[in-house]
């Protein structure tokens, strides 16, 4: 038997994961929502403040991590 790879590892788990929350929604357990406007500006607020400290190296490695999160969501999808 050949070693799966720690990728091929990786995405198994994730879709192990995603059926659970499919599994969950369908049985009514979980409940996937939309954010209220309250919710929203309070989230926006605390992730500016957040933000605002950030460095500029950590700006950069934050924007290439959303980048390549981004580019991962969507080869899954």
């Amino acid at each position: 038997m050949v070693a799966k790879t720690s990728r091929e590892r990786d995405h198994e788990a994730r879709q192990a994961k995603l059926e659970l929350v499919r599994e969950q929604v369908e049985s009514g357990q979980l409940v996937i929502r939309e954010m209220s406007k309250a919710e929203r500006v309070r989230w926006a607020k605390q992730r500016a403040s957040s933000e605002a400290r950030f460095t500029p190296e950590e700006r950069a490695r934050r924007a290439v991590a959303l980048e390549n999160r981004r580019k991962r969501a969507a080869r899954f999808s």
